[in-house]
């Protein structure tokens, strides 16, 4: 039975009504923690439980071999007005409807820029960045610089939290069954199988920042990600050294809220002695901008130590707020773009120092543009495409996609936005899919399945993974399971082979014991689909394992039997 006790009322007050339970809910389960400091939830819901001892001081091998790919995402959150970010510069470009479009807020030559930031070298210098961002114009003279023209994805519907869930999950929009994952936790999902059972010692991905975002989270509502905003965190929870228990607990509102903060607090100390190892382990060896309130610099400062230092993990995010520039945009965006030309630029350099720059890239993304007519308190309100850019010695330089067409037919009908529908334009998710299978070399079928289906692919790498294919678990993909969608009582199960190998497929009770033999023998490459009948094979509603047996490994997944 639920107790409804002090903290629980707090939580859900019921005089605010049964939607806004709903709401807090969420709000909590993605946010809350995330709002404060991870260590100081200890005694407010850990309640002092008793704790087992953290992991022995022998680590593990680093998750990322040496020379393996690692990708930092850049999060612009509130929108980003990519249009006056990359601009048109000449007349082919469309630089007299630019400025008609936005007399005030246009970058004009000679004022706002000049020709240190005319992006010249590569077919053309149709377009120029704001004078802010000089300092990006090395990595884009060497050819270590992508602008990705008109990205984003059809029906917008510029609210920004549902819109930065559909570019973190890579879904189509709210009602989309991938909505509630993320396409990296689905990625990792399937790259750590056992995660749950035995996790390792080094997070799989890292967040810096106190923003809820679902990119990491799988299908199956496990967080792969550690959380945290500055070293020092890692120094207080490393000192204490304890694991908190996650079962046990009620499947009342407190008990899911405790088992899910502890989940992430044993995250944080699971994981603070490897990474405040790596981060002691080396020191930055460039000046990073100061005193910024972006804070971006001190992100990506932190992200270089722990590169530098080997800690072993391959997807990073930092955050950047502010973009959200409804009224008086023009000096304070271009003082964020500076912001972030200046972090970025720093921090190649420093990676650069210690030679570790070549296996880095950093992608930036935004939830959508801002509308291309400016508005009436000189700013501009929510739009669609926007720019993307990606940094990176690997990196194919230039620009991908075709510009914005300034001449757009709604924008003559009156309209303040272009649509993606009208232009020509490059869906998000083709941009991940080719991050992803060309950058992190994973394969296709596996990017395939984590993006939710076939994605075009672009040309953004000089040397797309030359020929390696990193994969998860590199000759066989457990995809994991869903019901029958004829028949709810019909489990099925799913796998890849990436090449020809002996399979078995067993379910087990949690003890080990062999349940049933689903699928036994020499399964050509391909993709299957195993159905489970619990009637057929008596097996009675609890807690099972399916287990994969294939080319020497063995995948195992827990699931439920209803």
């Amino acid at each position: 039975m639920c107790n409804n006790n002090n903290f629980e009322n707090k939580l859900f007050r019921s005089d605010l009504g049964e939607k806004h339970n709903e709401d807090h809910l969420t709000w909590n389960r993605r946010q809350f923690l995330m709002t404060g400091g991870i260590a100081g939830l200890g005694t407010m819901l850990l309640s002092g439980i008793p704790v087992n001892p953290l992991l022995s001081n022998a680590f593990a091998a680093p998750l990322a071999a040496s020379g393996d790919s690692i990708l930092v995402l850049l999060k612009l959150f509130g929108g980003n007005d990519g249009l006056n970010m990359v601009f048109p510069h000449s007349d082919n470009s469309g630089k007299a409807e630019y400025i008609n479009l936005r007399p005030g807020l246009s970058h004009k030559y000679g004022t706002d820029y000049n020709d240190n930031t005319v992006l010249t070298g590569f077919g053309g210098s149709d377009f120029a960045l704001p004078a802010t961002m000089q300092s990006l114009m090395p990595l884009w003279q060497s050819g270590k610089m992508n602008i990705i023209h008109n990205v984003g994805y059809p029906n917008q519907d510029y609210s920004h939290f549902s819109s930065i869930d559909n570019w973190s999950s890579a879904a189509d929009n709210v009602y989309d069954k991938r909505y509630n994952s993320g396409y990296m936790g689905r990625f990792l999902e399937q790259d750590f199988p056992s995660f749950s059972e035995t996790p390792p010692t080094v997070p799989p991905a890292l967040r810096i920042g106190y923003s809820a975002d679902l990119v990491f989270k799988s299908a199956n509502n496990q967080q792969y990600e550690l959380v945290f905003n500055d070293p020092n965190e890692f120094y207080r929870l490393a000192q204490y050294g304890k694991l908190y228990p996650t079962d046990g607990l009620s499947d009342c509102p407190q008990g899911q809220e405790i088992e899910f903060l502890r989940q992430l607090t044993n995250n944080s100390l699971r994981y603070s002695q490897s990474v405040t190892q790596a981060y002691n382990s080396t020191l930055n060896k460039v000046a990073y901008p100061a005193n910024t309130t972006s804070r971006l610099a001190e992100q990506l400062k932190i992200v270089a130590r722990l590169i530098k230092g080997k800690l072993g993990t391959r997807i990073f995010m930092v955050y950047m707020d502010g973009f959200d520039t409804h009224a008086d945009q023009k000096a304070y965006h271009a003082n964020l773009l500076g912001h972030i030309a200046n972090s970025v630029s720093a921090f190649f350099a420093d990676l650069q120092a210690d030679n570790f720059d070549k296996n880095v890239c950093l992608m930036s993304f935004s939830e959508f543009g801002r509308t291309i007519r400016e508005n009436g308190s000189a700013g501009t309100d929510h739009g669609n495409m926007s720019p993307m850019m990606l940094f990176g010695d690997a990196v194919k330089g230039g620009f991908t996609g075709n510009p914005m067409n300034l001449n757009d037919a709604t924008l003559k009908a009156g309209d303040t936005r272009v649509y993606f529908e009208n232009q020509s334009s490059i869906d998000f998710r083709s941009m991940y899919a080719s991050v992803m299978e060309q950058y992190l070399c994973l394969d296709s079928e596996l990017v395939n399945y984590t993006l939710g289906k076939p994605y075009t692919r672009l040309n953004l790498f000089d040397n797309p993974c030359d020929g390696k294919s990193y994969g998860s678990n590199f000759n066989t993909l457990l995809l994991g399971h869903n019901p029958n969608e004829q028949n709810n009582k019909i489990i099925e199960v799913k796998f890849s082979q990436l090449q020809s190998n002996e399979v078995k497929l067993q379910i087990k009770s949690i003890n080990g014991k062999t349940l049933a033999v689903l699928y036994e023998g020499f399964t050509t490459k391909g993709s299957y689909t195993i159905p489970l009948d619990p009637v057929k094979y008596k097996i009675p509603p609890g807690e099972y394992i399916y287990q994969l047996d294939s080319a020497g490994k063995t995948l195992t997944r827990r699931f439920n039997i209803f």
